[in-house]
C-alpha cells in the first residue's frame, strides 16, 4: 500500500462563485418577470433593477479572480508532485496554505508530499489538519493509517473515544448539538401553548432533551481533542526528550520522526511531553516538533 493523492480542486474552486451564479440566475428571472410598472414609479424601478444587476453580476464575477491565482498554484504543486520534485511542491503547497487558501485536498496533497520527501512527521501534521476539514474521508484516512503504521518506538495511539468523535468535525459536532438543543426548547414550548399535547410530546421531549445532552458531550470531547497545543508530533529524525529542561539533563527516551506525544506543560524552549505511558515523559525542545490541530 502507498499513499494516494488527489488532483481535486473541490476545496479551492469558487464555491461562493457558483452559489453567486445561482443567486444570479434567479433574481436575474425575477428582474425580467417584474412588472415595469409600480404605483406610478415606473422609471425608479428600472433603475433599480439595473442598479441590482450589476451589484449581482459584481459580487459573482469577484470571487472568480480570487480563486484563479490559487487554483494555478495549486495545478503548479501537482505539477512538482507528479515531476517527483516532492520537497518543491510540499513548499508550494505549504505556501498556498499560509496565504489562507486552506482545504482538505490543499492539505491533503501537503501531507502526500511531505511523505514522499521523507517528512514523516510533516505528513502526519498536514493529514491531521485535513482530517478536521474532512474527517470522513476516506482516502485520507487510508494514508494517514498507512504513514502512522509506519512510526516505530514511543507514540500516542488515538483512543477509542478520540476515533468516535472524529467521526464528525467540530462545527458538525456545534450544528448537531444546536440543533438538538433548539428541537428540545420548541417541544418545551409548544407543550406550554399548546397544553392538549403535553401528554404526547412528553417522550419526544425526553428524548430529545437526552439527545441534546448526549451530543453536548461529544461536542465538548471533540472540542478538547483538538485544542490547540495538547499534542504535538516530531518532525526531526530522532528528538531526545529530556528529564528536565536542560540540553545537558539526562535523556528520558527517543522520539522518532512522526511520534505523537501529549504535552503536559512548558517552559522558554521546551515542552514537557508523554507518549501516553506514564512511566515515559520528559521535556523536548520546540524547534523538534510541530503543534498538531
Amino acid at each position: 500500500m502507498s499513499v494516494t493523492q488527489s488532483n481535486s480542486h473541490r476545496a479551492l474552486s469558487p464555491l461562493l462563485s457558483r452559489a453567486a451564479a445561482d443567486v444570479r440566475r434567479r433574481v436575474c428571472g425575477w428582474l425580467e418577470n417584474a412588472p415595469p410598472h409600480v404605483g406610478g414609479c415606473g422609471s425608479r424601478v428600472r433603475v433599480s433593477r439595473t442598479i441590482i444587476l450589476y451589484a449581482i453580476l459584481l459580487v459573482s464575477v469577484l470571487p472568480c479572480f480570487a480563486s484563479s491565482e490559487p487554483t494555478a498554484e495549486f495545478d503548479a504543486a501537482n505539477k512538482l508532485y507528479a515531476e517527483t520534485k516532492f520537497a518543491e511542491a510540499a513548499a508550494t503547497y505549504e505556501k498556498l496554505a499560509q496565504s489562507g487558501a486552506v482545504s482538505s485536498a490543499l492539505l491533503f496533497n501537503l501531507g502526500n508530499a511531505h511523505y514522499k520527501a521523507g517528512q514523516v512527521g510533516r505528513a502526519i501534521a498536514a493529514y491531521r489538519r485535513a482530517e478536521q476539514l474532512s474527517p470522513r474521508d476516506a482516502d485520507l484516512r487510508a494514508n494517514l493509517q498507512f504513514v502512522r503504521s509506519q512510526i516505530q518506538g514511543p507514540t500516542v495511539r488515538p483512543g477509542l473515544v478520540e476515533r468516535s468523535v472524529n467521526g464528525l468535525s467540530l462545527n458538525e459536532w456545534a450544528g448537531v448539538s444546536a440543533g438538538a438543543l433548539w428541537l428540545t426548547l420548541g417541544l418545551l414550548a409548544l407543550r406550554q401553548f399548546r397544553p392538549a399535547l403535553a401528554d404526547s410530546l412528553r417522550s419526544w421531549t425526553r428524548w430529545s432533551a437526552l439527545a441534546t445532552v448526549a451530543l453536548g458531550m461529544g461536542l465538548a470531547l471533540a472540542a478538547q481533542s483538538t485544542a490547540p497545543g495538547r499534542l504535538v508530533v516530531v518532525t526531526a529524525r530522532e528528538a531526545t526528550v529530556r528529564g528536565s529542561p536542560l540540553e545537558t539533563a539526562e535523556r528520558a527516551f527517543t522520539a522518532n520522526d512522526g511520534a505523537e506525544l501529549r504535552v503536559l506543560d512548558h517552559k522558554d524552549d521546551w515542552l514537557q511531553v508523554t507518549d501516553g505511558d506514564a512511566r515515559r515523559f520528559g521535556w523536548v525542545k520546540r524547534e523538534q516538533v510541530a503543534p498538531l490541530p
